[in-house]
């Protein structure tokens, strides 16, 4: 029995050594967590001049019902703050994590990458949304991903039949998370379908947006939106953009890390559509078209996609239409146009069980949060 084990061991020890270096990288840190920018290299994205969160003169005397203030902590959360009229009313914190703790967007970094597109077609770097992903990516030129345009990567339409795993390391998304090959992974990909006619959500597509503004300015992903948005929103700390290695490049998709105060400023900009004070960072009419669902698109199953937009994900909830930011494990920025607020929720699970795209947890989140608006 001993010397099977050994056998078995050594069979293991050998495997780990032959298999790439993200799969690797997987097993050795086990699996993605908020805290992962300790592991990446880094990109300090500065920030201008800070303009502190005021707080209500309610603040935290209002909290969520004792049975939802459970289930928020039971799926780990680590912060949860409630924004209304620009002013705190309530935020909480828990595991060791506090106002100023880092921790990682996951996907809400891809509504980002959304609005930086939307100011690249302002400043006529981009051309418009309809244009040729290939005539900024010489890579794509080549059948099959040549008639790929820029919203088709924005609707996460292109045409693509990505498995979106964190989990499975021996996939894609695990390549791109942990491995050091970011663009020649996605500009390598090949065309399982016809662009613009099926919503398929990829990670890929959102790098490959990054990649047209990069080639569209000549500059890096951390360094323009330092310049376009972190800078002009009052974030009070500099953020961290997680590289694929050294001087490398920015993931895009996944990576950006700060705070639940900082992040909250991503949600008023939508909220004010695009401005911030009054100085217009981001199109209006990007803002709009963006957080408006992609109905002329079907989904997996044959139904017309409701619930995405242009990198932001969008809940009906008791008839109002709520646009958010969303990550794996449950990172999520909520706009209520309708109560003027932002919620901001960041934690370490949320259940992947989906009604309609969203995580049957999103409703007991919103309900807590409407409680406290």
């Amino acid at each position: 029995m001993l010397k099977k084990l050994l056998i078995l061991v050594v069979l293991l020890g050998i495997a780990y050594a032959l298999s790439p270096a993200f799969i690797q990288k997987g097993l050795y840190h086990n699996f993605s967590n908020v805290t992962d920018y300790q592991i990446f290299e880094n990109a300090t994205v500065k920030h201008g001049k800070a303009e502190p969160w005021l707080k209500s003169a309610e603040y935290n005397q209002r909290t969520p019902d004792s049975k939802l203030l459970d289930t928020i902590k039971d799926n780990q959360t680590i912060a949860f703050l409630v924004i209304q009229n620009d002013s705190i009313q309530y935020e909480n914190y828990w595991a060791g994590y506090g106002e100023k703790s880092l921790s990682g967007s996951f996907s809400m970094a891809k509504s980002v990458i959304s609005m930086l597109m939307g100011i690249a077609i302002e400043e006529g770097k981009v051309k418009s949304i309809d244009d040729y992903v290939s005539n900024y990516i010489p890579e794509l030129k080549r059948e099959g991903t040549d008639t790929i345009k820029i919203k088709d990567l924005l609707t996460m339409s292109a045409g693509f039949k990505w498995t979106e795993s964190y989990w499975n390391l021996f996939g894609k998304t695990a390549d791109i998370y942990y491995g050091d090959r970011v663009r020649q992974v996605v500009g390598s990909l090949k065309a399982d379908y016809a662009p613009g006619q099926k919503y398929y959500y990829s990670s890929a597509e959102t790098q490959l947006i990054a990649w047209v503004i990069e080639n569209a300015y000549g500059r890096s992903i951390p360094d323009l939106f330092s310049e376009k948005i972190w800078s002009k929103i009052g974030a009070e700390n500099d953020a961290l953009w997680s590289l694929d290695k050294k001087d490398g490049v920015a993931k895009a998709f996944c990576c950006l890390n700060s705070n639940a105060r900082d992040f909250a400023r991503f949600g008023k900009l939508v909220l004010q559509n695009g401005m911030w004070d009054s100085v217009q960072i981001v199109p209006s009419s990007y803002i709009k078209e963006a957080t408006t669902a992609d109905s002329w698109l079907m989904d997996e199953n044959g139904n017309p996609v409701d619930f995405y937009g242009y990198q932001f994900w969008i809940i009906n909830y008791k008839g109002m239409k709520i646009p958010y930011f969303r990550g794996v494990q449950g990172q999520m920025i909520y706009v209520i146009p309708d109560k003027n607020a932002v919620v901001v929720r960041l934690g370490e699970y949320v259940s992947q069980d989906k009604v309609n795209h969203h995580s049957v947890d999103t409703i007991p989140i919103l309900n807590a949060e409407f409680e406290l608006l």
